[in-house]
């Protein structure tokens, strides 16, 4: 093998990689020079690659600061640890013999201090696995601004009401895109899958006494809507602290009052909230602790029939280097600031846990490769936090998958995700219901894919052909449409092209009917709604995350169409 492509490999980027149709790829020496680069370890003449090899085969050598266990499986400790203690969180000593360490484990979750002298080393010990849930339920997807209340967009005191309805109504869960910081210096931008920070809230998300009235606009106005909602937040500042800080705990205040009225609901689940899968470069998280994060180097996904030219999302992540130099404290930070106690948590594209496609900057996503991340501890964090939350975890696990990630999940406890569209065999048919996994959480659609109702009536079809974006042919839909309506029609008559209702009552009818112990259908389903909240791949070309709901959500519950499809819901999944 070459230096240049030993180097490689030792600093976990992957020089082959299989693509979605199976076929073998090669990343290009001129890219992994570029990636190297980004690392901080140059490769462009021969000194450069063994310096750089010496300097990873010194970092390989340094004690680690954390390591991650298992409960009560043997482990070997670090170098330097023969003789120590081991301390619990509260400074308690809880064993002294090493020997018993290594060769029994450490039975109880939590974590702990192996301490030699001087030295400390930390160990995050995980539970077998994570929460599991009991019998099945269902519950709702909901865009915050989405919903209607006082203010010019949905905030965490409409959501506290629309958790209330929706608890009465007999849901268990309600699923939440990302609720993480975005720059306050542009509050008219709302992008939750980039944010500024996966560690602080979202302020324009807070309560706040506003002079807005509600409006019967069916799009949010973010550069208006967002500098006056953060204005008014403004207003309703005493001087106490410093204005940041009032926003964040205004904004935890209000998130904490969701959480208490998922509970009061009687909810099995309650909150799930979602985890991005990277920050703005440009955001404060990675401007404020540049060393953790990949500085030089975006995150995508490679070039696919969906997308040919690649994926650069415009993000950055953790960078592993960094991620293990502190170990793993911002991981765990963000963790801790994001899983709702009793409730769950969804890991956007989970597959950054065990590699994330990385792309120089200025350069094409198809000169990216593969990075390697310590996938085995990223998971045990999980499982420990989520162990000590009490709450369930779900992974976005769509797409292609690594070799052996569906496995590790589930041997974790780790849901998957099983969404009706991309339910199916080899053939392109739907899967039957029974086929669902068990251990996957069923989802008619998610924020990212056309509605049920959009999806029949071929509505994302027609963005695709207005913004001249390919995909699916109308022809193509309509043999689809069939294929949809064999596996959930249960006999019927095929509805029309331009009659969803039917389709959806169908659809969610079916989906409870899946061994998988949560379904989660979002409001625009239940609504039957034609239009979706993303349009992947576009900016300002469709109406992202500003469509609003056509009424508060105590008045749609009791729309009659929508209060059949609960009852369909509660009839198989209801407690």
């Amino acid at each position: 093998m070459a230096p240049l492509h030993m180097l490689a490999a030792a600093a976990g980027i992957a020089r082959l990689w299989t693509d979605a149709d199976g076929v073998e790829q090669q990343v290009s020496d001129d890219s992994l020079r570029a990636i190297l680069a980004a690392l901080d370890l140059p490769a462009e003449e021969p000194a450069e690659i063994m310096e750089s090899w010496r300097r990873l085969m010194e970092r390989a050598m340094r004690m680690p600061c954390l390591i991650t266990v298992d409960c009560a499986t043997p482990f070997s400790l670090p170098d330097g640890f023969d003789s120590a203690i081991l301390l619990n969180e509260a400074g308690a000593v809880v064993e002294r013999d090493t020997s018993r360490i290594s060769s029994e484990g450490i039975a109880e979750p939590g974590y702990y201090q192996l301490v030699a002298g001087d030295e400390t080393c930390t160990i995050a010990v995980a539970p077998e696995r994570c929460r599991q849930l009991k019998g099945r339920c269902w519950g709702v997807a909901v865009q915050i601004p989405s919903l209607r209340g006082q203010g010019d967009f949905g905030d965490f005191a409409d959501l506290a009401r629309a958790v209330t309805s929706l608890g009465k109504a007999g849901a268990n869960a309600v699923a939440l895109s990302p609720v993480h910081a975005l720059s306050i210096d542009d509050p008219g931008r709302f992008a939750p899958y980039s944010p500024s920070s996966r560690i602080a809230l979202n302020a324009l998300l807070g309560e706040a006494e506003t002079s807005a009235n509600a409006t019967s606009d069916p799009l949010i106005d973010w550069t208006q809507a967002g500098p006056a909602k953060l204005e008014a937040l403004r207003s309703n500042f005493d001087g106490a602290e410093d204005f940041a800080t009032f926003l964040q705990h205004n904004a935890r205040a209000g998130l904490d009052r969701v959480q208490q009225a998922a509970r009061d609901a009687g909810m099995a689940v309650g909150l799930i909230a979602d985890l991005a899968v990277g920050v703005d470069p440009a955001g404060m998280e990675a401007q404020n602790d540049p060393g953790l994060f990949l500085n030089a180097l975006g995150i995508g996904a490679p070039p696919d029939p969906l997308g040919p030219l690649g994926q650069d999302w415009g993000l950055t992540s953790y960078s592993p280097f960094g991620l293990a130099d502190s170990g793993f404290a911002p991981f765990i930070a963000m963790l801790r600031a994001n899983i709702p106690t009793g409730g769950g948590i969804r890991i956007d594209h989970a597959f950054g846990l065990q590699r994330l496609w990385v792309v120089p900057r200025g350069r094409s996503a198809r000169d990216g490769a593969y990075l390697t991340y310590p996938f085995d501890d990223l998971v045990r964090l999980v499982k420990l936090e989520a162990w000590r939350a009490d709450a369930i975890v779900i992974a976005e696990d769509l797409g292609t998958r690594p070799l052996g990630f569906v496995d590790a999940l589930e041997e974790a406890g780790i849901y998957g995700m099983a969404v009706l569209p991309f339910s199916r065999d080899e053939d392109g048919a739907f899967l039957p219901a029974e086929d669902y996994r068990e251990t996957a959480v069923a989802m008619s659609a998610t924020h990212d894919v056309a509605t049920l109702a959009g999806w029949w009536t071929g509505r994302d079809l027609e963005w695709n052909r207005q913004l001249d974006r390919g995909g699916q042919t109308a022809e193509e839909r309509a043999v689809d449409r069939k294929r949809l309506w064999a596996a959930i029609g249960d006999s019927l008559p095929q509805p029309a092209d331009d009659d969803p209702a039917p389709v959806v009552d169908r659809a969610i009818a079916f989906l409870t009917q899946t061994p998988c112990p949560l379904l989660i259908v979002p409001m625009e389903d239940l609504a039957a709604l034609v239009e979706q909240p993303n349009l992947p791949g576009t900016v300002d070309e469709h109406p992202n995350w500003r469509r609003r709901l056509p009424a508060p959500v105590d008045e749609l519950l009791r729309r009659e169409d929508v209060a059949r499809r609960i009852a369909l819901l509660n009839a198989e999944r209801g407690a």
